[in-house]
């Protein structure tokens, strides 16, 4: 069963919380990405990404090929949520309570 739009809206939240309150190094230099960004960084832990799959970009460079949670069921879509509120948790990342759907 797919996952349905309250899940779907309850990790933007946390995403925002990354965006806003980490830098991450990018090219070697700490940069402030966006909840997107860090969304393909987090799927990635989360499938447990050790080799992520990189490919070469249109005008050079690399682009990292993540995962997509729009593929993600109902139950899968609640163990990424759990453990997106835990990585958070554990990277000192302040979020939001939830909201009452």
């Amino acid at each position: 069963e797919r996952r349905n739009n309250a899940q779907n809206a309850a990790q933007w939240p946390i995403l925002e919380a990354w965006a806003e309150q980490k830098e991450w190094p990018v090219n070697g230099i700490l940069t402030r990405l966006t909840a997107e960004e860090f969304k393909d960084i987090l799927t990635a832990a989360f499938e447990g990404e050790t080799n992520p799959r990189i490919a070469a970009g249109l005008n050079g460079g690399v682009v990292m090929l993540g995962r997509r949670t729009s593929r993600y069921g109902k139950r899968r879509f609640s163990e990424w949520l759990d453990w997106l509120n835990a990585a958070s948790h554990h990277a000192g990342v302040r979020v939001p309570a939830p909201q009452e759907a």
